[in-house]
Formats: structure tokens, C-alpha cells, sequence
């Protein structure tokens, strides 16, 4: 079997973390080859310019763990982060002036006063919990694609800062792994290049942090090598020059499915009403294709692109996915075009491009009144029937912001339905359902010792509710919640609900 290259499968999910953390898109290329220049002009070598190229890379890896929480506290976590994208953190005056610029744009006057007002006075005490969430998610993740611990460090350490007012632990000066303190200049530059004046915008604003933000020894070294550090990434075909730039020898893979799993668990992290839900897809429309005898390779193929065809949830906002009512015409265009961000992060890499129109074809239908293209999926075969009645059966018996989930039998029923109107083919469905079930499974001792209570604890928490609501929902005191959270994240080993997420969505726990 031919190996795959690592930094050519990871290229998708560093399109979606640009993309999901508010950045210009092809920051994450752009920082691994500025970061693995700048690196090398320091004297790093060997294996510390791999672990600078992957954590550049996938630098904003943690950014759809957090999504719920930025939302709650500022109603669109998409605009938060693009306010705030260029702005000194450490400057209480240029957080203030990036919220009043940036956050409720296009609503009044008196709403955009009291979101700032909201923000800047939880700011304090929400955003910290915020980073140290995205930190832990992230090198999670990372270990997960057996990425070194230089990588898993770096990332770690993606929101510190040289005078140690970053976050999540305020780690300073030299504390700092050099590849977090190289890394932050690289990010800043390539943020910022491809916009008008922006090379000469970013060295400016590199200058004026250096000693605060960023490392003054590793800026001087920038400014000084600019013209070398910079030129790989000024090029057009950036990801061709990424692939060009890796260093020897290339990372590689076997075959894509840890990959796949990581990209369908950053997807779905971004809502707490999809946690696991790829996973399910992916299982469910595998084993229909085995029960309408497929191919070997349409049951790979469909197995794959449940895992991955919900990639393009990250470009849309919380404020959009978590909404518990209508939707206006504005935000319905967002949602119809999210299958079409899927189809073309996936398409940068060859590895991925076979399946890029099968991963985003879920939301098409037979009658061909489905979306982005409104074609009928007969033309991708049975493979895009069956992901199309998988993912519609599994999204039925989930919860959503505007119904709680259906259950198992009421699912069937509107499958059946979907069916005999000719929206959904009947042999998909019909595999869809018998592979389903609805009996039920054995039941499996939860991991980690965890208790019958704490799983179900663990299931409301991962989905977003604060300790009083679970409390609530569930009928006991609120100091019975706080000890049994705090034995769930010492069994488990976290310490962030995204993190705690993370770990109930690889365990099948929601």
C-alpha cells in the first residue's frame, strides 16, 4: 500500500482552523513557512523544524472547542475572533476600541453598546477558561496524529506571550518553547500578507510588540532576514510550496482513517448539538453499504466522507448552528453553503479530492431540491444515497437548538416518509434502518470507572449546560454536580468542558 503524506492530509483542517478561528484563509501554510524560515535563521534544526512546520500549521487546532462558550458570551464567536485578530491583547484600550468596531455590526446602536459593555465586563473571568479549553483540545488532537512534543508544547502555548500577560498559564520570556516564541511572529506576518500593505503593516506591528507580544531577539532576526524568511510564502501556489518546504524526511501515513477521525471530531466539537455526530454517520452508512454489498472501495469511500463531510460547519458561525429559532434568508445561505466549504477545503489535497463531492453531496436530495447544488445524487451511485439517509436518520435522533431529538422509532417514520416523497432513495433508507435498529445495544461499562451517573453528567456537560442547569435537568443540588464534575475531569484527565467533549465524543458517551 503507497503512504500518504501527513502535512498534504493535514492541509484541510488547516483551511477549516483559518477559517473556524476568523483568519485570513491560508494562514496556517503560510505560518508553517514562515515559522519553518525564521526557525532555521535562529539555528533550530532536526526535528524541531517538523515540529515548527505542524504547529504552524494546525496553530488554531483547538478553535472549534470553544465556539459554544465565545458565543454565550458575545453572540457570535465569529465576530469576536475577527475583532480581535490584530489586536494587542495585553491592551485593555485596544480591546475595547477592537469590541466597539467589530462586535453587533449592522444591528443598533443600543444593542452594540451592551454587547461591549457584556464583554469587556466578563471578559476577565470567561476568557481565560476560553484559551485554556482551545489549548488542551488542541494537543489532544495533535498527540492523536502522533505529532512530537515539540508540536503538542507549541500548541499549548499558542496564546502565551514574551512579557507573560498571555494565556492560558502566563508563561514568559524564555519559559516559552522557542517554536511558540518563533511561531507567534510567523503567524502575525502571514495573517497579514496578502492584504494591501500588509508585509510592510506586519513588520510595523511586529516591531511595536517586540518585548511585549513577541520575543525581541527572534524579531530582530525577522526584520533583518525578511526578504528570505518571507519569500516562499509570498508565493501563489502556497500549498504546492508548503509540500515543497516540509522537511525530510516527510511525515507519512499508511492510510487516512486516524486523520479522518481527528478532522470529524474538530468539526463536530463546534456545536455541542453535533458532538459525535460524523462518528455516527460514518458507522451508520458504513454498514448499510455492507448490507447492500458495495464495493470494498465504496465501503471505504463512505465510511471516509461520513468522517469528513461536516468539515464546512466551521465556517459558519454559533450564532447561526446554535439558533433555537428560524432562521432568516441571510443565514439560510450560510447554512446551504457550508457543504460547499467542505467540498473545497477537501479538494486541496489530491489525497482527499476523490471523495471531496461525495463528503459535501449529504445535503442533496433525489427530487434534486437539495443543497448547495440541488442535483440528484444518482450521479455519485448508491455511495451518496446512503451517506444522504445516514446523515438525515442520525441528525433526526440528535437534539437540535429548535427540538429536542426524535426518537428512534419517530426517525424511521420520517425517513419512510422522505422516501415515498422521492427525496430520499428507498434502498438507502431501507439499509439505513436495518442496520440501525431499534432495540437498542448491550450495554458497555463506561471508561475510566466513570459511574452511570457520571456519564450522564459528563453527556449534559459535554453538550454546554452549567452546572445549575444540570442540576435542573436532573433534580439534584448544584453542590452534587460540582462533585461529581470534579471526579469526572480527575478519572478522565481534563480540566475544560471542550476537552471533556472531545473525550465523550471519541467514547461514544453523548
Amino acid at each position: 500500500m503507497s503512504t500518504l503524506r501527513l502535512a498534504e492530509l493535514l492541509s484541510p483542517l488547516s483551511a477549516a482552523a483559518d477559517s473556524g478561528a476568523g483568519l485570513p484563509p491560508e494562514t496556517g501554510l503560510r505560518t508553517a513557512l514562515i515559522g519553518l524560515a525564521l526557525a532555521r535563521k535562529i539555528g533550530l534544526s532536526g526535528a524541531a523544524l517538523q515540529d515548527v512546520f505542524f504547529a504552524g500549521l494546525l496553530r488554531h487546532l483547538g478553535c472549534s472547542a470553544t465556539a459554544h462558550e465565545e458565543t454565550r458570551l458575545m453572540g457570535d464567536e465569529q465576530e469576536l475572533r475577527t475583532s480581535f485578530a490584530t489586536v494587542d491583547a495585553a491592551s485593555p484600550l485596544q480591546m475595547l476600541k477592537g469590541a466597539s468596531s467589530g462586535f453587533a455590526r449592522g444591528k443598533g446602536r443600543l444593542k452594540r453598546v451592551r454587547t461591549v459593555a457584556r464583554f469587556m465586563l466578563q471578559a476577565p473571568s470567561a476568557v481565560p477558561p476560553i484559551f485554556a479549553a482551545r489549548c488542551e483540545v488542541a494537543s489532544h488532537l495533535a498527540r492523536r496524529l502522533s505529532l512530537g512534543d515539540g508540536v503538542v508544547r507549541a500548541l499549548d502555548e499558542t496564546y502565551e506571550r514574551f512579557d507573560g500577560k498571555g494565556l492560558p498559564r502566563r508563561r514568559r520570556g524564555e519559559t516559552l518553547s522557542a517554536l511558540a516564541r518563533v511561531l507567534a511572529v510567523a503567524e502575525t506576518a502571514a495573517m497579514l500578507l496578502r492584504l494591501p500593505g500588509g508585509e510592510s503593516m506586519a513588520c510595523k506591528l511586529i516591531t511595536e510588540r517586540a518585548g511585549g507580544q513577541f520575543d525581541p531577539a527572534i524579531v530582530r532576526t525577522f526584520l533583518d532576514e525578511r526578504d528570505q524568511i518571507m519569500a516562499q510564502s509570498r508565493a501563489d501556489a502556497v500549498l504546492a510550496a508548503v509540500l515543497d518546504a516540509e522537511p525530510k524526511p516527510h511525515r507519512t501515513v499508511e492510510r487516512p482513517r486516524e486523520v479522518a477521525l481527528v478532522l470529524a471530531d474538530f468539526a463536530d466539537l463546534k456545536s455541542t448539538f453535533t458532538l459525535g455526530h460524523s462518528r455516527k454517520v460514518a458507522e451508520l452508512a458504513r454498514r448499510a453499504a455492507e448490507a447492500l454489498a458495495l464495493s470494498p472501495s465504496e465501503i471505504e469511500a463512505v465510511e471516509l466522507a461520513g468522517w469528513l463531510h461536516d468539515l464546512g460547519r466551521v465556517s459558519v458561525s454559533n450564532a447561526i448552528w446554535d439558533k433555537p429559532g428560524p432562521l432568516d434568508v441571510g443565514e439560510w445561505e450560510k447554512v446551504r453553503a457550508h457543504p460547499q466549504f467542505t467540498e473545497r477545503v477537501l479538494s486541496l489535497a489530491e489525497p482527499w479530492r476523490k471523495l471531496a463531492k461525495l463528503a459535501a453531496s449529504d445535503h442533496e436530495r433525489m427530487d434534486g431540491q437539495g443543497y448547495p447544488r440541488g442535483v440528484l445524487p444518482a450521479n455519485s451511485g448508491m455511495a451518496a444515497r446512503v451517506l444522504a439517509a445516514a446523515d438525515v436518520y442520525q441528525a433526526l435522533v440528535e437534539p437540535r437548538p429548535h427540538r429536542a431529538a426524535h426518537t428512534a422509532e419517530r426517525a424511521a417514520a420520517i425517513l419512510g416518509e422522505e422516501a415515498a416523497a422521492g427525496r430520499l432513495e428507498r434502498t438507502a433508507v431501507n439499509a439505513v434502518l436495518q442496520v440501525a435498529g431499534h432495540g437498542g445495544r448491550a450495554r458497555v461499562a463506561p471508561p475510566c470507572q466513570l459511574t452511570e451517573r457520571e456519564v450522564e453528567i459528563l453527556a449534559l456537560l459535554a453538550r454546554g449546560l452549567v452546572d445549575k442547569e444540570i442540576a435542573a435537568r436532573l433534580d439534584i443540588s448544584h453542590r452534587t454536580v460540582h462533585h461529581h464534575n470534579q471526579s469526572i475531569f480527575g478519572k478522565i484527565g481534563v480540566s475544560t468542558r471542550g476537552a471533556a467533549a472531545l473525550f465523550a465524543s471519541e467514547n461514544n458517551l453523548i
